[in-house]
Parts: structure tokens; C-alpha cells; sequence
């Protein structure tokens, strides 16, 4: 019985081919420069990886110790009020402010709770600003029917009949800095409104 004691590779004739000597400098060289090359490549990776972490981690810090723009969202109800009802001076007004017996030429009103009955709310505001100067009747006029335009009523306002009313200033409040145009929701006589008709 024979034995191929012959090495892969090698065709067994007896030829004067040898294997190469893993232990012989060409190979050691070569697996040293690829050897080098894959832990450079690696070092490359892991430096890149690093800094776009680090540019995560700057991001994220930054933006979360960002200021919040200062946002000036009005309530859709009055939150602040104390206890109603309460005479309220007209610069005082909030939006979702109910009235009753609601005239828009006083100075004052009384702002009572959206569930009694009422005959007008306040449903939007809009403030020029205070370096503004006074843009006439007809621009104030416009501006306090645009406001009402976008006003979004709720469903309990399908059963009353509802009116608009514009308020704004004259030439001679905005001298003494109003500056506020106001839309109300209004009925044509009495207090019949009995809840808020403003969309939350």
C-alpha cells in the first residue's frame, strides 16, 4: 500500500519544487505590510467614528440648551381671571372672555363664566406693535375683519345666531398706546349665549 505523502501543490514527480518556508522573510514582509495597512485603514475608521460622535454629542448638547423661541400662544379661555363675575377694563381683555350685557364703546365690561349666560365672547386679538404708527380707520377696520375671518367657531355655535364686532382704536387711543384690534362673537340682544362658542 502507498502513501501520498505529497504536498498540495506539489505533482508528486520528484521535481525539485519545495514549499515555501512560512518562516522565509518575503512572506513575514508581506504579511506585516498588509498586516499594517489593515490596522491603518482601522485607525482611520476609528478616528472618523469618533469624531462625528463627538460632533452627535455637541449637536444634540446644543440644541438642547437652545432657548425656546418665545412664543405668546393667548388661551382659548380665560385662565387667569379670579373670581367672576368681574368688571373688567377693556385693555384687560383676554381671549375666550365672555360678557354679559357686552357693550363694545365702554370702557369696562363684566366678564362672567362662559356656562351663564352671556351675550358675547372675545374669539381674537391682534396687537400691532408699539413703534407702529397709526395705519387709519379703514386698515384697523380690515385687519379686525381678517382676524375674524380665521376665527374657528365649535359646534354649540350652530345654535345661535352670531354677529361679529370689530373694536379698535382711534387715532387718539392709539396715541395713548392701544394698539389692539378685537373680534367678538356676538348675539343681536340680551345675554342668550349660555357656553363658549370658540373652537378649543
Amino acid at each position: 500500500m502507498g502513501q501520498d505523502n505529497t504536498i498540495p501543490g506539489n505533482n508528486g514527480t520528484g521535481d525539485n519544487e519545495s514549499p515555501v518556508d512560512p518562516g522565509s522573510g518575503t512572506l513575514r514582509t508581506a504579511l506585516d505590510a498588509i498586516t499594517r495597512y489593515r490596522l491603518i485603514i482601522g485607525g482611520i475608521v476609528l478616528a472618523v467614528l469618533i469624531l462625528i460622535g463627538v460632533v452627535i454629542w455637541i449637536l444634540v448638547g446644543a440644541l438642547a440648551n437652545r432657548p425656546v423661541a418665545a412664543s405668546t400662544p393667548v388661551p382659548a379661555t380665560s385662565t387667569s381671571r379670579g373670581p367672576l363675575p368681574a368688571d373688567v377694563e377693556a385693555k384687560d381683555y383676554q381671549l375666550g372672555d365672555c360678557f354679559a350685557d357686552f357693550d363694545s364703546n365702554a370702557t369696562k365690561s363684566k366678564v362672567v363664566d362662559c356656562t351663564t349666560d352671556h351675550s358675547a365672547q372675545l374669539g381674537a386679538i391682534f396687537r400691532y406693535k408699539a413703534d407702529d404708527t397709526f395705519p387709519g380707520a379703514t386698515a384697523l377696520r380690515d385687519k379686525g375683519r381678517e382676524i375674524c375671518r380665521d376665527l374657528m367657531l365649535n359646534e354649540a355655535s350652530t345654535k345661535y345666531a352670531l354677529l361679529q364686532q370689530n373694536v379698535y382704536p382711534s387715532a387718539t387711543s392709539w396715541d395713548n398706546g392701544d394698539r389692539r384690534v378685537d373680534c367678538f362673537i356676538v348675539v343681536n340682544s340680551g345675554n342668550t349665549l349660555k357656553e363658549s362658542v370658540l373652537q378649543k
